[in-house]
């Protein structure tokens, strides 16, 4: 079958958009010269607008009625696909014009990994060879903006990103004890730290900054793929299980992630970079800045 376009029906949250990269660059690598449409929602748009394949991106709006469905529908019944993938669980691949479809609902999964899992939704095309890595597509822009942050650290190839994790689920992250106590315990190994994060980290993000000693900058609620820039510009990231990690595992910086609930054998960013810590009772407050510091050492840093 002659493949001229595509349509891929992705995730919403930042982390699970991140692990589904893997399928939508097996699908341009196999066929290289079909149109790739995207439909996301407003969450994803930013992880998308940098895609080199890009032709079109859809935005599902669930603030419209019936969740956007009808109004997505409309934008979408001129085109015909030749491939439709779907890694939701909508059924919206069935509402749409395609001559092929591959869905979550018929996956055969390659293993326990979320990653795993939604590769197998497109195991027939893909086959046996391995699984890539996860990406985010970054700019010169997000690029040249990491460049400007960092550069009053005196050594820039030390440099630490962290997140103090969502005020609204202290469970998922350290203490604001045990940050403070983390930080001054390696202020020597780090020439200094970078906070990133979201709205709801900025009490607990300027309580651990006005208690060490070592060189920071506060970039809380900066847009998420200025974070990735940072990131990627850092030699370690560190921060409770959430999207931020598997960024980090995508630009190809060793991750220290805290687990609280989630299993991290299904959910822990992919890749060979990355190290979880599970707290007692399944709270990673219970997750001890010594513990942080050993996992630390354990990846050679």
């Amino acid at each position: 079958m002659t493949v001229n376009k595509i349509l891929f029906i992705g995730l919403s949250n930042v982390g699970d958009v991140v692990m589904t990269t893997p399928v939508m660059k097996t699908l341009r690598n196999k066929y290289p010269h079909a149109l790739f449409d995207i439909v996301t929602d407003k969450r994803a748009q930013q992880l998308y607008e940098n895609c080199p394949f890009l032709n079109e991106l859809y935005l599902k709006d669930k603030d419209k009625p019936l969740r956007g469905v009808p109004a997505l529908l409309i934008q979408l019944w001129k085109n015909r696909y030749d491939i439709i993938v779907d890694v939701r669980t909508d059924g919206l691949a069935y509402l749409l014009r395609g001559k092929k479809r591959y869905t979550k609902w018929l996956a055969n999964s390659y293993g326990p990994h979320a990653v795993e899992e939604i590769m197998g939704v497109i195991k027939s095309i893909h086959g046996d060879a391995p699984i890539s890595d996860t990406e985010v597509w970054l700019s010169n822009e997000n690029r040249n903006y990491a460049e400007k942050e960092v550069s009053g650290f005196d050594d820039k190839d030390r440099l630490l990103t962290l997140s103090v994790g969502d005020s609204r689920k202290p469970e998922k992250s350290l203490t604001t004890e045990s940050f403070i106590k983390l930080l001054n315990n390696q202020k020597e190994k780090f020439s200094g730290v970078i906070f990133l994060g979201n709205q709801f980290e900025k009490e607990m993000t300027a309580d651990v900054s006005r208690n060490i000693d070592i060189a920071h900058i506060n970039t809380v609620g900066n847009s998420l793929l200025d974070a990735a820039a940072l990131i990627e510009r850092s030699c370690l990231y560190i921060g409770p299980d959430s999207g931020l990690g598997h960024i980090a595992s995508a630009v190809k910086t060793p991750t220290i992630s805290f687990f609280s609930a989630m299993n991290p054998v299904r959910y822990r960013p992919w890749g060979d970079q990355s190290t979880c810590l599970t707290g007692a009772g399944f709270d990673a407050r219970n997750i001890s800045a010594e513990e942080v510091s050993l996992a630390i050492r354990g990846l050679g840093l």
